[in-house]
């Protein structure tokens, strides 16, 4: 009898630990992209426009900062490859310039850098959905 308690509670104890351990631990690569995704899709609303306004220029920078942050907890706390690196490294780099031209109001500029930056990220889903690896 004592032997079935201990497995319980050994169970029980295991499964605390492992929900405690995701809710209280990082968001996993697939809850970051899935968040880029949304900062993504609100930036590829407004990249047809022939002008933009100060509000459009700041909503652009806001989600290029959005990515930024989560791109580079993604960097820290899941990059596990070169591959993995380099892919992230781009994203940084093209959300980075996209973010320096809102703050000169180049939308020229961010067209061009959100392209690359789509790039970037269709090519980190292929790798690693072809690997199961990292990304859903």
């Amino acid at each position: 009898m004592s032997l079935k308690k201990g497995i319980i509670a050994g169970t029980i104890t295991l499964f605390i630990a492992a929900v405690s351990s995701v809710s209280y631990g990082q968001a996993s690569q697939g809850d970051l992209c899935k968040k880029m995704w949304d900062n993504f899709q609100g930036m590829r609303a407004m990249t047809g426009l022939s002008q933009a306004s100060d509000e459009q220029f700041s909503k652009f920078s806001g989600f290029a900062k959005s990515i930024i942050a989560d791109t580079k907890t993604s960097s820290e706390k899941f990059a596990n490859d070169k591959n993995y690196k380099v892919l992230n490294d781009e994203v940084l780099y093209h959300s980075t310039e996209i973010d320096k031209a809102s703050g000169s109001k180049d939308l020229e500029e961010i067209q061009v850098q959100f392209r690359r930056l789509t790039i970037a990220c269709r090519n980190c889903h292929k790798i690693y959905k072809s690997e199961l690896k990292l990304v859903p």
